[in-house]
């Protein structure tokens, strides 16, 4: 597979904190679509109905949609009788050398991912 460069590079990222909380997810829901979803639908045979292939498609799109969900705090998630849990999603920005230059957390609750998911999964054409 070919490296494709992000459709926003560190660089170009904005400076009031909200949009960088915003860039920041951009790339998440990016790397989402190249790295989920597209090697998800990259297993279907090349003889595929197209039938089969919206099936499987919509499959793939319920199930990052839910991952995204999860992660934004759309369910309660109980970790026994007393107790809940959130999952968290942080992006960080790393140089050359690896050094952290950012972190910016998306979630819980800090954006809408499933509507981020769903612009990348209807407006990108796929591979």
């Amino acid at each position: 597979m070919e490296t494709v460069a992000p459709p926003r590079s560190y660089p170009e990222w904005r400076t009031g904190q909200s949009d960088r909380l915003e860039d920041a997810a951009y790339l998440f829901g990016y790397y989402l679509m190249l790295h989920c979803r597209d090697e998800a639908m990259a297993t279907l045979p090349a003889g595929a109905s197209p039938e089969v292939k919206a099936a499987v498609e919509s499959a793939v799109d319920t199930a990052l949609h839910n991952v995204c969900d999860l992660l934004e705090g759309f369910w309660r998630l109980q970790a026994g009788p007393n107790h809940t849990i959130s999952l968290a999603l942080g992006v960080q920005v790393r140089d050359a050398q690896n050094q952290v230059l950012e972190t910016q957390v998306i979630s819980p609750c800090k954006l809408d991912l499933p509507i981020g998911y769903w612009k990348w999964a209807q407006e990108r054409e796929f591979r």
